[in-house]
């Protein structure tokens, strides 16, 4: 028998279901989420609520890129000028376009394009201008040219990232400072001797050699590796080629970012752009430029000769990233670029050479940080267009020529009446894609307070100025940070040591503005164009590993073990693989590691070249961070490990 259906008894049904799920939901989510949270312990081997969901590890994901170039589609970006003897002729690296520019000074017209893969960073001319070389940075390598026919007569293998070139006065020996391994070599161009190598201070971005072949002077971009609580300091390496011995390896104190040298006619003096940082401080510190400002160093090349910092700013306008450096042949004046400022200075030696002859000890620690002593030897500001770099002088004097790099054009300046008489446009890309202007945001100081720094003054081409800050959002003087390298970060999220940044945008954004620049926050569209620059940093080309292959396979095994060489098992939690999970070789979650608190696992990409290691950069080498700052196993399961198996982890580490 079929009862009629009441409207008592479907309210009684609604009511059951209601009480079905709420009795039976919390329970089902209670569960899942209990075995979510099981499941998570298992895969991770770390025990506390990591808040991560499913999509977190379940995601495809590519690794980053390594520096290639489409030539047919990329600006050009020039790094690199050298003048023909005759003046007649300028050549410029398209480093970007892979490319190698003749351009005809008296017509101002590029009149050869020639191909030179490999990332084409520095160009020098001998002094008979026969020959042209062409340092690749990306396959280690020079190549020369016949000046006439552009004819490749030779390529030559270098060290690691060749980025500095000079010819010897005679034109048959080559200097090559390679940043990557950190040398200084000379090559004989027709092969009649044998290589001399000299090391030189950290990452050598640029090399001059007097004109009487006596002296080679190397600037070197960052600082070398000192413990707190020494000061910061690049080296100016000085080389006596008559006795083919270093000379002097001079201490830029409180100097990084050093990447131009100029000796004068007589190779009494060089000269030195670079930041004088003060990191010790908190970054609350930026009036008056108390965190960085440009300076000028003048060093005399002579035995226990002086050294004096010579500021470039003024008390409240700051010219940032100070990148080259030239001088005149009757070294009166010195032109310096400011990437970060688009702006050349001009400075009078005159003055300069004159206070160091006469200046007291005292006057010279004084007038490093004096930022009114700018009006007694800068004579000239002239603006440029975005990024100046690389400069170059023709040989009596009358033009200096400014590699716009993120521009596209060379800009020439009158020595007699410091202006820019002219501009040479390379015919890069006519459109700005939101990659080129977030790279020019990227190296743009007005950003921050005062324009004194740009994100380039700490992460040089998208890496890092090896130092500690003191950034003052957990406390002046807590937890100092290691500037961590931008190079292939894409994926790597979350940001920061402390991992509180999810995204790049709120790394970058008011946060940022608050703690660092201490300006207005980026718009949001120049936020999306900064972020997809930075997403698009490439890894660098790994370097040749010919002669560690096995060693390197050794390693990878060590580093993907399960078990110690005794045979006991290696807890999940202590496998090198299981926070440094492929394929960018961070899990992305925090961990503690003995250091003093949990932190973002960094990802080891290019790890090779991001010395010093940990939040705080307490390591000074990547042994260490197991030899000195693990003795209890807290950073993986190492003690077992023999003094060759560590060396080959670290090789393996290494070609990452």
């Amino acid at each position: 028998m079929r009862f009629p259906r009441t409207r008592g008894s479907k309210a009684a049904g609604y009511i059951g279901l209601a009480l079905g799920l709420a009795i039976g939901l919390p329970a089902t989510w209670a569960g899942a989420n209990a075995a979510l949270r099981t499941h998570i312990r298992m895969k991770t081997g770390k025990v506390e609520n990591l808040g991560v969901t499913c999509f977190y590890c379940h995601r495809s994901q590519d690794l980053p890129p390594i520096r290639t170039v489409d030539s047919s589609s990329s600006y050009l970006s020039p790094s690199g000028l050298a003048v023909s003897p005759d003046g007649r002729r300028l050549f410029a690296t398209a480093e970007d376009g892979d490319l190698l520019l003749e351009i005809d000074l008296d017509s101002a017209e590029i009149t050869r394009r020639i191909p030179v893969p490999g990332g084409p960073h520095a160009v020098a001319v001998s002094s008979d201008g026969k020959s042209v070389a062409v340092a690749l940075r990306d396959r280690d390598e020079v190549v020369l040219f016949d000046s006439g026919s552009f004819e490749i007569s030779d390529t030559v293998a270098v060290g690691r990232e060749p980025l500095g070139l000079a010819f010897g006065p005679e034109g048959r020996k080559l200097f090559v400072a390679n940043g990557g391994s950190d040398d200084l070599r000379a090559k004989a161009i027709d092969h009649s001797a044998s290589d001399i190598r000299w090391k030189t201070g950290t990452e050598p971005y640029d090399v001059a050699i007097s004109g009487d072949g006596r002296i080679a002077a190397v600037a070197n971009r960052r600082v070398l590796l000192r413990p707190e609580p020494l000061l910061p300091a690049s080296e100016l390496t000085l080389i006596d080629l008559s006795s083919g011995r270093v000379s002097d390896r001079r201490l830029l104190l409180s100097a990084h970012l050093a990447e131009g040298v100029a000796l004068s006619s007589d190779a009494e003096f060089a000269l030195v752009p670079a930041l004088r940082i003060r990191n010790y401080l908190p970054t609350t510190q930026v009036a008056r430029g108390a965190l960085m400002n440009s300076t000028l160093v003048f060093a005399e090349t002579r035995a226990g000769g002086r050294t004096v910092q010579f500021p470039l700013d003024e008390v409240n306008a700051y010219y940032a990233d100070p990148s080259d450096v030239v001088i005149t042949p009757d070294d009166r004046l010195a032109f310096v670029s400011h990437g970060g400022a688009n702006v050349v200075s001009v400075v009078d030696l005159i003055s300069l050479r004159r206070f160091v002859e006469t200046a007291s000890q005292h006057d010279i620690d004084e007038i490093a940080d004096d930022l009114a002593a700018f009006a007694s030897y800068v004579v000239a500001r002239i603006p440029t267009r975005e990024n100046p770099r690389a400069l170059a002088i023709s040989r009596d004097g009358s033009q200096v020529f400014v590699a716009e790099r993120l521009a596209d054009s060379v800009a020439t300046i009158d020595t007699a009446s410091l202006q820019v008489s002219s501009r040479i446009h390379l015919s890069g890309p006519t459109e700005i894609t939101s990659r080129r202007r977030g790279e020019r945001i990227f190296h743009d100081a007005s950003i921050s307070f005062q324009g004194q720094f740009s994100c380039r003054s700490c992460h040089p081409d998208g890496h890092t100025d090896g130092l500690n800050w003191d950034f003052e959002i957990d406390g002046i003087g807590v937890n100092r940070l290691d500037t961590r390298s931008l190079r292939g970060l894409r994926g790597t999220a979350p940001f920061k040591w402390n991992g509180k940044n999810p995204d790049l945008a709120t790394q970058c954004g008011p946060r940022f503005a608050r703690v660092l620049t201490r300006s207005e926050p980026f718009a949001p569209d120049d936020l999306r164009d900064l972020v997809n620059y930075m997403e698009s940093i490439p890894r660098p080309a790994l370097p040749a590993f010919e002669n560690h292959g096995e060693a390197i396979e050794r390693g990878r095994e060590i580093f993907f073990r399960t078990e110690t060489d005794t045979g006991s098992a290696v807890d999940l939690a202590a496998r090198c693989d299981n926070c440094h999970r492929l394929p960018t070789y961070t899990d992305r979650l925090k961990a503690d590691v003995g250091t003093g608190g949990r932190f973002d696992t960094p990802h080891l990409l290019d790890i090779r070249s991001s010395a010093p290691y940990l939040h705080d950069g307490r390591a000074m080498t990547l042994e260490e961070i197991w030899t000195v700052y693990s003795p209890e196993d807290t950073h993986g399961i190492t003690n077992d490990l023999t003094k060759v198996q560590l060396n080959d982890l670290v090789l393996f580490l290494r070609s990452l």
